[in-house]
């Protein structure tokens, strides 16, 4: 069975721009050429080219008017609607030259260069077999075979070439993209993810419970990094990383800010049952003490503030203000604990 995925675009802006300017362009330019000049085509062949070329131009107008749950099924029949008109052409103007043949190219680049394998090597088995129609209908077959070979070959070498390009460069693309986001020191995601799922859940407003943001920092960080080096102060990342997944839901969100500030993004979860969390990460942290390479343990501390929305506040600026200003309580009371929630937040009193 097809998925759906196979008729569709690897990029649907660039596959539109360049849908809709091959379409307009080619089907305006054929339907003012047979326009002007009636006495090259086949008589009574004048109407059907320049009907064939007008609908070229409207399947490329159609790509950028219609809904965008209906483009799909669109992008395969634009360059098979583009084959069309060309052998109709072709065979109006009696014209099976190399001229006429090369222009069978043209959908084939638009299909190997924008649409994904499949499509594409069909959109090329069908050019193949349109140039057939034309050479073998036009051509002596000792001629028509020949042409029909070397059109063949160089649109199944194209149709390649760019289908490997492309998955290539959709490879490494996807590869930039995971990097970028994904913190290659601990594993947890960045901070553009987190915000990314924090957006979503504020504006889902489900009524399950609320959304609650946890920050938190390594106590005395700096103090590990002077002490055992750098490479114990990232080794101390890595654990708290691992620590944080331990304590866990599935589908919790934690993210690596910067530095050795981290987040935990909690949807669905009341303001008391993420303190409750907080204080129970604080407990692990503590009790699961980090070993080093020569055998020596070190006892981390972490200090935590929570926030909650729709509690605290309704936007993701407010929640993080709210959260690092619970942070910084829990800094200045001695660290190694929750920090209360602050009554207020750049000027606007807490709801509860």
């Amino acid at each position: 069975m097809i998925d759906r995925a196979d008729l569709e675009p690897r990029d649907p802006k660039a596959a539109t721009t360049f849908a809709v300017t091959l379409c307009v362009v080619a089907g305006g330019l054929s339907a003012v050429i047979t326009a002007l000049t009636p006495q090259d085509l086949v008589p009574g062949m004048q109407a059907p080219v320049i009907a064939t070329s007008l609908a070229v131009m409207l399947a490329g107008v159609l790509l950028v008017v219609v809904k965008e749950q209906l483009k799909v099924w669109l992008w395969l029949p634009v360059p098979l609607l583009g084959i069309g008109a060309v052998v109709l052409a072709d065979l109006a103007t009696h014209d099976a030259s190399a001229a006429g043949q090369v222009v069978l190219c043209a959908p084939v680049l638009f299909a190997a260069s924008q649409l994904r394998a499949l499509a594409a090597w069909v959109v090329t088995s069908c050019a193949v077999a349109a140039d057939a129609a034309i050479v073998l209908t036009l051509s002596p077959l000792e001629q028509a075979l020949p042409d029909l070979a070397t059109v063949g070959v160089l649109l199944a070498i194209t149709t390649w070439l760019l289908v490997r390009a492309s998955e290539r460069t959709a490879r490494l693309t996807d590869k930039l993209r995971e990097q970028a986001a994904i913190d290659p020191l601990t594993g947890l995601v960045t901070r553009r993810v987190l915000d990314d799922a924090a957006r979503s859940v504020l504006t889902s407003n489900d009524g399950d419970g609320g959304t609650s943001l946890i920050l938190l920092d390594v106590d005395r960080f700096k103090q590990i990094n002077d002490t055992w080096g750098h490479p114990a102060g990232d080794a101390a990342l890595t654990h708290l990383a691992e620590v944080l997944r331990a304590c866990s839901r599935p589908d919790t969100v934690l993210s690596r800010l910067g530095g050795d500030e981290m987040a935990m993004l909690l949807p669905g979860c009341p303001y008391d049952v993420a303190l409750r969390r907080a204080q129970e990460l604080v407990e692990a942290v503590r009790t699961r003490p980090m070993s080093l390479p020569h055998g020596e343990q070190i006892t981390l501390s972490i200090s935590v503030g929570v926030a909650h929305a729709p509690v605290h506040a309704d936007n993701l600026q407010g929640l993080y203000s709210t959260a690092d200003l619970s942070l910084y309580d829990a800094k200045r009371n001695g660290r190694g604990r929750v920090g209360g929630a602050p009554d207020t937040v750049d000027g606007s009193p807490a709801r509860a």
